[in-house]
């Protein structure tokens, strides 16, 4: 062998052996705890990621090393409380990393997730009224229709089959995604019409794939050769689902009609691009699909194994409605406390983004929960880790909706409990706009459901265990078979 040769083979092998060493005792993060592995490379960390099992892993991490702990070389994780208002709280200082950062293939337009600061600003207050107190209550008509639309199915089914049950992870998609149709653009996929998804949902929900193709960013040169090489044959689905967008906006616009949607909202800006009412009307039905569909199905879930909570539920919205379905509204629900408390602890056990939303370390470093960070450093405080640690929460396995209520005989068993560290909308500039909508959603959903139905676990049928499911980003959430039977 040469010493040309010789040079080229030992070079990647110094190089690499390098880069360990200094992850490993010089960089500087070398204080903090985690495992080899994961403070020496990269690629454990998206080995994890890509396999769904991201936030789970981070939960044990935390479990093992403490509060703060290195998920990789140079990125950080916290669990203490005091770190979401440190990073979530400045976010024209502390930004989205690029990795994390995704633009639809053939688009250039501004979204409230992949944008810069000054745009993020500009779009958010383009929004804002739209998702204002004042117009979710505008719009509870159309959600009070689809959830009529939706028992109407329901009773059909147990009318003609007493003994079915039904997938709710499935039916309550289908509700939420006609639903944010009709709020964001004015037209409805037609789910609940032939109890089925649409292909644009269908594709939309494909994000095992995204999350690799995420993953691919941390290695440019990877990532630039497959796109390069990847067919457009390989896109087709995702072309298919952008014209169904664009037409949707580009009817919704024309039509000119004065009512409460997203796109309405936008079209009053007159200062949005057709383009920009593409991407962030595309980027709003899919959050708020996954959202009330992750929060009601893991409640149902949750509620199913814990059948005194459920009766207690059951109970306080039947006394308090006792005469008529019709009387469960949106400004009636805000009286019941123990609803609201089913509802946060269900987000609590079941947040609809477990993994953590990174940010990175501005210029001139910060001081995040009392330690002081380099600037670069990627950080981010990871909901399930966060919500599920003993440091924070006392029986933080358990499903308790009374930890909630603060008049509540038993909420003694959880005066320990750090309410600051739950934050199921994020906080600051960057937090989710449509909480006022989801709360709308949530309540009218659930309250009408336990009042219309008695539902249970269909004999000879095994609830998943919602903590053990995938994550992709998102859920992997698996059938969840219920029976519904009518009281009324």
């Amino acid at each position: 062998m040469g010493i040309a040769a010789a040079i080229l083979i030992l070079l990647p092998i110094l190089y690499l052996a390098f880069q360990v060493i200094n992850n490993l005792w010089l960089h500087p993060l070398s204080k903090y705890p985690g495992p080899l592995l994961w403070r020496a490379f990269r690629f454990p960390f998206l080995r994890s990621m890509m396999g769904g099992k991201l936030p789970h892993q981070v939960k044990i991490l935390h479990e093992r090393y403490g509060d703060i702990i290195r998920v990789a070389p140079d990125e950080l994780s916290f669990i203490d409380p005091d770190a979401w208002r440190d990073i979530y709280t400045k976010g024209r200082e502390f930004v989205r990393p690029d990795q994390f950062k995704d633009q639809p293939p053939g688009k250039t337009a501004s979204n409230l997730i992949a944008c810069s600061e000054s745009e993020h600003a500009r779009l958010r207050k383009i929004l804002t009224p739209g998702f204002s107190e004042k117009y979710a209550m505008e719009q509870e008509p159309i959600i009070q229709s689809y959830v009529d639309k939706l028992f109407a199915k329901l009773d059909d089914r147990v009318q003609n089959d007493q003994s079915s049950a039904v997938d709710v992870v499935e039916w309550i998609n289908y509700l939420a995604f006609d639903l944010i149709g009709d709020l964001t653009w004015g037209s409805p996929f037609g789910c609940l019409d032939g109890l089925t998804y649409h292909p644009w949902v269908q594709t939309v929900g494909q994000f095992k794939a995204a999350i690799v193709v995420g993953a691919l960013k941390f290695y440019p040169s990877i990532y630039a050769f497959l796109m390069a090489i990847t067919p457009p044959s390989a896109l087709q689905a995702v072309m298919d689902m952008w014209k169904l967008t664009e037409q949707n906006v580009r009817e919704r616009v024309a039509s000119g009609a004065n009512r409460p949607d997203l796109v309405g909202t936008m079209m009053a800006s007159e200062s949005m691009t057709q383009e920009e009412m593409e991407v962030n009307s595309m980027m709003i039905v899919a959050a708020g699909s996954e959202s009330v569909t992750t929060v009601l199905t893991g409640v149902i879930n949750y509620l199913l194994r814990s059948p005194d909570k459920l009766n207690a539920l059951v109970e306080t919205l039947r006394t308090k409605f006792p005469s008529s379905e019709q009387e469960i509204t949106g400004a009636a629900l805000k009286s019941i406390p123990y609803l609201d408390a089913v509802l946060n602890e269900g987000m609590r056990l079941c947040p609809t983004i477990p993994d953590g939303m990174r940010r990175n370390v501005p210029a001139g470093g910060a001081t995040i929960a009392g330690h002081f960070v380099p600037e670069g450093i990627m950080i981010s405080v990871p909901p399930f880790a966060t919500y599920r640690a003993s440091r924070n929460f006392s029986h933080p396995t358990e499903f308790a909706p009374e930890r909630w209520l603060s008049d509540d005989q038993s909420s003694s068993r959880f005066e320990g409990d750090s309410k600051i560290a739950f934050n199921p909308f994020s906080l600051g500039a960057h937090n989710c706009p449509g909480q006022n909508l989801a709360w709308l959603e949530l309540r009218i959903i659930l309250a009408r459901l336990l009042w219309r139905y008695d539902i249970s676990i269909p004999p000879g049928v095994d609830l998943p265990q919602w903590e053990e499911q995938g994550i992709w980003w998102f859920w992997d959430k698996q059938a969840t078979m219920v029976r519904f039977t009518k009281f009324r």
